[in-house]
């Protein structure tokens, strides 16, 4: 077997590799092996490379993003906080559900029945009405009444004004006698019932526990008096009744006229406006109010920079026109601290020109104030228009604070056969807090008292609900103690 092998091999003829060969068979090893390194190796870490490029790309650009977001953040914050106030707005302004305890209730507390005798009130079932794109759920109360014309009005507008959403849906009107009427009117009532989430079973209700005696509302509707502890008089105007006496001292009670009120900032119709950037603050309604339901909060924060440093009510809706001289005209102003400040107004002459005219040099009162406005006398300047109303400091002076404005009253000659007994309240002490970022109820009331007793105390001087966000910056009435 072996030699037969050996047969074989002897008949292949070998030979020993020339040099060339050799030369191009390493050539060709070296080849094959940057041809495999570029295949396997070098194609794949390059496409690896591209695409950590691309992820790095992606990733900076998020960075870059988050890190715009982060520098936005108070921004994002305060937007937040702005959104959430107004949906917590729109939600107070409708029913969680429509329940007939909830609204009975309500009406009960807002409708004038000293003034207007009610009967039952008959609901209808609810129904759903089409408002934009929603479907809204509604329900329809017919209320018979009867009584004089004012008490009727005074229930319209008691309806107009209401807290949540009515819509008086019809009114009928007959005569019962010669000073009297009756009828009946169908209010129709809205809720988001379905639409937001709400909790079926609250009406929300301003409460405080510590009431008294550091509660601000001492006014309520019907109410006339106007005179807090402290009578200075206030220059350019005047302050009505002097301070609370003795009982026994035999002193007569003050009286004031009664003129008709041009204003009285029952609804919002006025707008905030700050002479420059550097003066901060808001006009909106309070239940503070010398006459009627509400009145104007304004809130104030001034950098005097400049020299005009005013924030800047504004009127000019109101067609508060002037045909000629009034014996007198006044605004109430409720003041909770002494400020520096100046109070004007703005009025608007036939001939297009404007001019200022200061009717308080100085807040030097506390509670309510009688201001005098004493327009221009010259009567060929008239008619006139009052258009703003409007608070100052002066250059290089700062200030902060809350003042409430209310009934805008005109006296003629005739309005001098008319007058009203004085009354007066009992008045606090007061300061002004500014929230702070991360402030809540309870820390101010811990931060400023050193307890949180006086928290529900502040929700109520502030006309605050449980719920409602605390933005940065918001000036706040708080009692001295």
């Amino acid at each position: 077997m072996e030699t037969s092998r050996s047969r074989k091999r002897s008949r292949i003829k070998t030979r020993p590799l020339t040099g060339t060969e050799k030369a191009l068979l390493v050539l060709l090893g070296i080849v094959l092996v940057i041809w495999l390194g570029v295949r396997f190796i070098l194609t794949p870490q390059e496409e690896k490379i591209n695409n950590l490029q691309v992820d790095k790309l992606e990733l900076e650009n998020r960075i870059a993003e988050m890190n715009s977001v982060l520098r936005r953040e108070k921004d994002i914050k305060a937007e937040w906080e702005h959104l959430t106030k107004e949906r917590s707005q729109i939600l107070a302004n409708y029913f969680p559900t429509l329940d007939q305890a909830q609204i009975i209730y309500l009406l009960n507390d807002m409708l004038p029945a000293d003034q207007v005798d009610l009967a039952d009130y008959g609901f209808t079932r609810p129904v759903s009405e089409q408002v934009a794109e929603m479907e809204v759920k509604n329900m329809s109360v017919n209320i018979p009444f009867a009584g004089d014309y004012n008490g009727i009005m005074n229930m319209i507008r008691a309806v107009e004004l209401s807290p949540r959403r009515m819509m008086i849906d019809s009114l009928n009107l007959d005569r019962a006698s010669d000073s009297s009427l009756s009828g009946s009117m169908s209010v129709k009532v809205y809720s988001l019932e379905g639409l937001a989430d709400t909790d079926p079973n609250v009406i929300p209700i301003v409460v405080a526990e510590n009431a008294s005696p550091g509660s601000l509302f001492g006014s309520f509707t019907g109410y006339v008096g106007n005179q807090a502890d402290s009578g200075n008089g206030i220059s350019n105007g005047s302050q009505s009744g002097p301070s609370v006496g003795d009982a026994t001292s035999g002193v007569e009670e003050p009286v004031e006229l009664k003129g008709d009120i041009i204003h009285s900032f029952e609804t919002r119709n006025y707008e905030f406006i700050p002479s420059h950037s550097l003066v901060k603050g808001s006009a909106v309604p309070t239940m503070i109010a010398d006459h009627g339901r509400y009145g104007l909060r304004l809130e104030y924060k001034i950098l005097g920079v400049e020299d005009e440093n005013r924030t800047y009510i504004d009127l000019s809706s109101q067609n508060l026109i002037f045909n000629y001289p009034p014996s007198e005209l006044s605004l109430m102003s409720y003041s909770f601290n002494y400020s520096p400040g100046n109070i004007g107004v703005r009025i608007l002459k036939q001939d297009g020109s404007t001019d200022d005219i200061i009717i308080s040099n100085g807040v030097s009162w506390l509670g309510w104030g009688k201001i005098n406005i004493n327009l221009i006398g010259d009567t060929t300047e008239y008619p006139i228009k009052l258009t703003h109303l409007f608070y100052e400091v002066a250059k290089e002076r700062d200030d902060f604070g809350v003042l409430i404005f209310d009934k805008l009253e005109v006296f003629y000659s005739e309005h001098f056969e008319e007058s009203i007994a004085d009354e007066r309240v009992k008045l606090a002490d007061y300061t002004f807090y500014e929230v702070q970022y991360g402030d809540t109820i309870t820390s101010i009331s811990r931060k400023v008292y050193g307890t949180e007793e006086y928290k529900n105390e502040i929700m109520a001087n502030n006309e605050i609900k449980s719920g409602d966000v605390l933005q940065v910056g918001k000036i706040l009435v708080l009692v001295k103690r």
